[in-house]
């Protein structure tokens, strides 16, 4: 059997399709998991669902940010409970879902401020 190439693959579609599942992605690929662990810890230095779990945190992040509830992100991203998608994410990001958000648009309020010039009149 040759030898498998994995660089032209988009790991990103295909962690969605697996829903963020190690043992599904090495069936996607068609191959073992425990090849599949060989090819993460060469190509990625870390094992394929510590990556999973990195993407699909990243994934949350944009959700979050386009507006979305943390429930609803929980549950669409494969989480049983919206509670375990916030304990992984405050262990990852030091900080809950909402407090991100809530980060995030205080980022995007003090550079909208340093952007906007004000205007003096002359007398």
């Amino acid at each position: 059997m040759g030898r498998l190439y994995f660089t032209d693959w988009d790991w990103d579609k295909l962690a969605q399709a697996a829903h963020y599942n190690a043992q599904e992605l090495a069936k996607l690929c068609g191959i073992s998991p425990r090849q599949l662990q060989r090819h993460f810890r060469f190509r990625f230095h870390c094992s394929p669902q510590n990556w999973l779990n990195l993407r699909r945190l990243s994934v949350a992040e944009g959700l979050l940010l386009s507006g979305d509830s943390v429930k609803k992100v929980a549950l669409d991203l494969g989480f049983k409970q919206p509670s375990h998608f916030c304990r992984q994410f405050k262990s990852c990001k030091n900080m809950t879902p909402s407090q991100f958000v809530d980060a995030q648009a205080a980022k995007m309020s003090l550079s909208d401020n340093r952007c906007r010039r004000r205007i003096i009149p002359f007398n």
